[in-house]
């Protein structure tokens, strides 16, 4: 049995029973290193995913007759290695524990509603995938990632002239958790803050 389990933004507090208890049942446990480093692995298989995501779906593949776990950050329906998995081994069947998104933590933050909110990833993309979805929608939420920062996407809409609130959550749920509420010109004129979540709400 494979299991994507997700466990939540990283602190312990968000991990659910459902998926505390399939990660204690696993013999096999797949997933990067920030990840693992969360939860209890002893006694374990460990695989860890890198870049090469391939390794990591061989890995899954070859221990599909144990019970194995990927466990990945957040929710596995938002932007995980769980469609890889599906598209490259179909035959395979896959439960998934869902897990609490950082985006949902974000706004839990700011204490508003999202169910109005565009979201999208940049993440291994390119900035001009915004365009469109920041064109038809006011409110929109952006993963980014060490090169597409959010202060480098707010200098992009900038250009474009676009303004308004910019929230930015940097490791939320860490120690060193980072939350920035003020205006995507603020925003575009600072450094750092890569690997974080955007939102910004246009006017």
């Amino acid at each position: 049995m494979v299991t994507v389990v997700g466990i939540g933004p990283g602190h312990p507090d968000y991990i659910t029973p459902a998926a505390a208890k399939r990660i204690a049942e696993a013999d096999v446990l797949i997933g990067g290193k920030r990840v693992l480093s969360s939860i209890d692995v002893d006694g374990k298989d460990i695989y860890y995913i890198t870049s090469d995501i391939k390794s990591a779906v061989k890995v899954v593949s070859e221990n599909a007759d144990r019970k194995v776990a990927v466990v990945v950050g957040g929710d596995p329906g938002f932007y995980s290695i769980l469609k890889t998995i599906r598209d490259r081994l179909p035959k395979i069947a896959i439960e998934v524990i869902p897990g609490i998104s950082p985006v949902q933590l974000l706004f839990g933050l700011i204490g508003r509603e999202w169910q109005d909110v565009a979201l999208v990833s940049v993440h291994g993309r390119t900035v001009d995938e915004l365009k469109e979805v920041v064109g038809h929608n006011k409110k929109v939420c952006v993963l980014t990632d060490e090169k597409l920062t959010a202060p480098e996407v707010c200098r992009y809409l900038k250009g474009f002239g676009v303004g308004g609130r910019a929230v930015v959550g940097k490791n939320l749920s860490y120690p060193d958790q980072e939350l920035v509420d003020t205006t995507i010109d603020e925003v575009a004129g600072m450094g750092g803050l890569g690997s974080s979540i955007l939102y910004i709400e246009k006017v």
